[in-house]
């Protein structure tokens, strides 16, 4: 999975094959997946807990500077968690399938 970060100045990218469990628990602690069900929720969510989730994208994106993370589009923010939740959403449930036997 290839995450960007556009800044106002820069793009930044993160090769995210595999998430760590902390990151997917920051995650899960965060945003409430049970009741979301769409992109617009998503995006209410996000946007929601943007204190929360600054940490996160630092984490995420090392590189990128306090300043030039409050550049980032809503959208762009929004578009990142998609990914991620269609990416958890998908590799837990493959874990789930591939532990029965």
């Amino acid at each position: 999975m290839i995450l960007s970060l556009r800044t106002a100045s820069k793009t930044y990218t993160t090769e995210t094959i595999d998430l760590s469990f902390g990151i997917i628990e920051d995650i899960i602690n965060v945003l409430d997946f049970d009741n979301i069900s769409n992109t617009k929720q998503i995006g209410l969510t996000v946007l929601k807990c943007s204190k929360q989730l600054k940490p996160f994208l630092k984490e995420l994106f090392p590189e990128v500077s306090d300043e030039e993370l409050r550049t980032v589009k809503s959208s762009n923010i929004v578009e990142i968690f998609k990914e991620i939740y269609h990416y958890i959403t998908s590799e837990l449930g493959n874990v789930g399938e591939a532990t029965k036997n």
